[in-house]
């Protein structure tokens, strides 16, 4: 029997190669005086955006769409200078066109258009009040395969001065619209295809694991996983094989579904705060981290000698995940499970995904940060010094 579980709302998804033709078109049916808000480098090779971007400032009139120039996480600052300029300009809605740290500015940005007021005053534990769920209408269109922002119902928000990254979040929050062009991510270079990847990757593999899991979100998590072993690899390696971008563009909007449903575990409760502390991209975090948190969850899994329903079938999906990376099909739930974790150990050194040291880590930063991490949904509650057995796997 299928256990009860309940489902949040996801965008309208327009999805495939050569799909960022149909903007114009869509945004007409949403607004009349659209915002956009652009990464800086990204959208610069992009040929097909640069018809499309001038078929809207026609469309547009004589006054040109005012852009926002996005260039790293967005920080309160980024959304509240945005929203005082664009109130200005009277938007009618919000198109954003980069990688996730766009998409997610867009989306905090088309929500205090309506608040007007600063988003501090929202983020999840730090500001006192509780959004109220309007917003102006947001199209979302990726050009990495990551984050899955442009499915999910919240919004990251970094303040390198204060020390954090959290999340600005509404069931009301995601998209209008995910228009998802497999096609905008060609251009994308090896290293960020790898680090977005293993985003995409963990985001899969911790709703899948996670308590909060439910018969729909395996489905998702599981496809996208599949997607995954058949194509993350491929592109690191072939980044012109628009096949293979295709897979990791729909493992990434699986992704974020799967996450908003189910929750994500102890590789993004540790990134988070990281990435706080550390100026490290999100995804670099949870690469790095995904083989010595996995295999630190197995082996307590493992060591527990009266397994509850919870453990026995964290277990069972370990075997799983080794299952769809493996070619052998008689070979123990042990051996698939060890599988998968060196699996991750051979991407990570395939990747050459960098330890902490590399952006300033020491020793001596261990215990503010897994004092302030999380690991709320893994299968196990993982202690304090579990976490920095974890940290210190990845500094040298």
């Amino acid at each position: 029997m299928v256990s009860s579980f309940q489902c949040l709302p996801v965008p309208q998804i327009d999805f495939g190669p050569g799909k960022l033709s149909d903007l114009p078109e869509f945004y007409k049916s949403y607004g009349k005086r659209p915002a956009l808000v652009l990464g800086r480098a990204s959208l610069s090779r992009q040929h097909t955006w640069q018809k499309i971007k001038a078929e809207i400032t026609d469309i547009f009139g004589p006054d040109k769409p005012p852009v926002i120039q996005v260039s790293s996480e967005p920080t309160p600052t980024l959304i509240d200078e945005a929203v005082s300029r664009l109130l200005q300009n009277h938007v009618d809605m919000v198109i954003a066109i980069g990688g996730g740290s766009v998409l997610d500015a867009g989306k905090a940005i088309s929500a205090m258009l309506v608040e007007q007021a600063p988003v501090m005053d929202f983020l999840e534990g730090v500001g006192k009040k509780k959004p109220k769920g309007r917003k102006l209408p947001f199209i979302a269109v990726p050009t990495t395969a990551g984050t899955g922002s442009e499915t999910t119902n919240n919004a990251v928000i970094k303040s390198a001065e204060k020390g954090f990254k959290k999340s600005l979040r509404h069931k009301n929050y995601y998209p209008n619209l995910a228009l998802v062009d497999p096609e905008m991510t060609l251009s994308c270079p090896p290293s960020l295809t790898a680090t977005c990847g293993m985003d995409c990757f963990t985001q899969l593999t911790e709703a899948y694991l996670s308590t909060r899991a439910s018969a729909l979100t395996d489905s998702l998590s599981l496809d996208g996983i599949r997607s995954i072993a058949r194509s993350l690899e491929t592109v690191f390696q072939d980044g012109s094989n628009l096949e293979a971008r295709s897979d990791m563009a729909y493992a990434t909007l699986l992704s974020g579904i799967a996450l908003s449903n189910a929750g994500l575990g102890t590789v993004h409760g540790l990134a988070g705060t990281l990435g706080g502390f550390l100026d490290i991209p999100h995804g670099t975090a949870c690469g790095t981290l995904m083989a010595i948190t996995n295999r630190t969850t197995l082996d307590i899994l493992r060591k527990s000698t009266a397994k509850t329903d919870t453990e026995t079938t964290a277990l069972r999906k370990f075997s799983n995940l080794g299952r769809i990376f493996s070619k052998e099909s008689t070979k123990t739930d042990n051996w698939y499970q060890d599988f998968f974790i060196n699996e991750l150990i051979r991407l990570t050194d395939l990747f050459e995904l960098p330890t902490f040291d590399r952006f300033g880590m020491n020793s001596t930063d261990l215990e503010k940060i897994t004092f302030a991490s999380t690991n709320k949904f893994n299968p196990v509650q993982l202690s304090r010094e579990d976490l920095m057995h974890i940290l210190s796997a990845r500094l040298r």
